[in-house]
């Protein structure tokens, strides 16, 4: 018990820059409720809000940077280059991250459908105002600039701020803030296990651009798919769909994340090979 205790305290201590940084990033949800609850008394502002998704998509990716990144930095006295493993991948390694994604479509599909089972698909209810008129800004907001503010924060900020934590626990610890600051739980699952993969990508390779990229390719083809859909609303038959394949799409899971964990080990092998193993998050043993 003594010994549980001190481990606790241990991983706090280590962990008090990650507090910190989430303590602003939740100050910022707080500073954009208030200024949203102003605004929505300006004549029309409501309107404008309800009927364009993508002010509003753009907006809740803010909040992961604006002011919280800028005070985070001054507090922690860090440069933006401090916080952030700006080395190149390598065509390699974009490679790897490339088959990685892909191989670990039906593990996220297969959470996403057991927790749709139980809550609203959230994702699903936004790229069903997704047209191909709006295309390229829906690519925009819903990939490109969740791939660049979410990375920046979680893979970039709260993983530097993991030092002295072992590879495991950074990337675990990690996952959960990302899956978490989703704030729904139909994303909650996928999303803290999408957070450690990233997170791992980015132990490995020593660059923010492996998270980014992998972070592109979840969201980027389900921007597009929403298109291809007729009904992309989750309606009851889509719910029974979703049941009598449950069981497919579990086998497809495994299957594919036994590959998965194949060409993780090749990859990760590959980087212990190309950096020495002294990520700043920790160690790679």
């Amino acid at each position: 018990m003594i010994n549980a205790l001190r481990g606790l305290r241990s991983i706090t201590i280590k962990a008090r820059r990650i507090l910190l940084l989430m303590a602003l990033i939740f100050a910022d949800f707080i500073l954009y409720s208030v200024l949203l609850g102003i605004l929505t008394s300006v004549p029309g502002f409501d309107e404008l809000i309800n009927e364009n998704i993508f002010a509003t998509l753009i907006v809740s990716e803010l909040i992961f940077i604006f002011p919280a990144l800028p005070l985070y930095m001054l507090i922690t006295r860090q440069k933006f280059s401090d916080i952030l493993p700006l080395n190149p991948m390598g065509w390699k390694n974009a490679a790897y991250i490339l088959l990685m994604t892909f191989l670990l479509g039906p593990v996220t599909a297969l959470l996403s459908a057991l927790t749709s089972l139980f809550y609203p698909n959230a994702a699903e209810q936004i790229t069903s105002m997704f047209t191909l008129e709006n295309l390229p800004a829906a690519v925009f907001a819903a990939a490109v600039l969740p791939a660049l503010a979410e990375e920046i924060c979680f893979r970039g900020a709260a993983l530097n701020a993991s030092k002295g934590m072992s590879v495991i626990t950074a990337a675990v610890i990690n996952g959960i803030l990302f899956g978490l600051m989703h704030m729904n739980p139909q994303q909650i699952p996928y999303a803290t296990f999408l957070g450690i993969v990233f997170s791992l990508y980015v132990i490995h390779t020593r660059s923010i651009f492996s998270s980014m990229l992998a972070h592109f390719l979840v969201n980027a083809p389900n921007v597009v798919l929403a298109l291809t859909l007729a009904d992309n609303a989750g309606t009851a038959e889509a719910t029974e769909v979703t049941l009598s394949a449950i069981s497919t799409l579990a086998v497809s899971a495994a299957v594919f994340f036994l590959m998965f964990l194949n060409v993780y080990k090749r990859f990760r092998s590959y980087n212990l090979c190309r950096n020495p193993p002294d990520y700043p998050g920790g160690n790679t043993q």
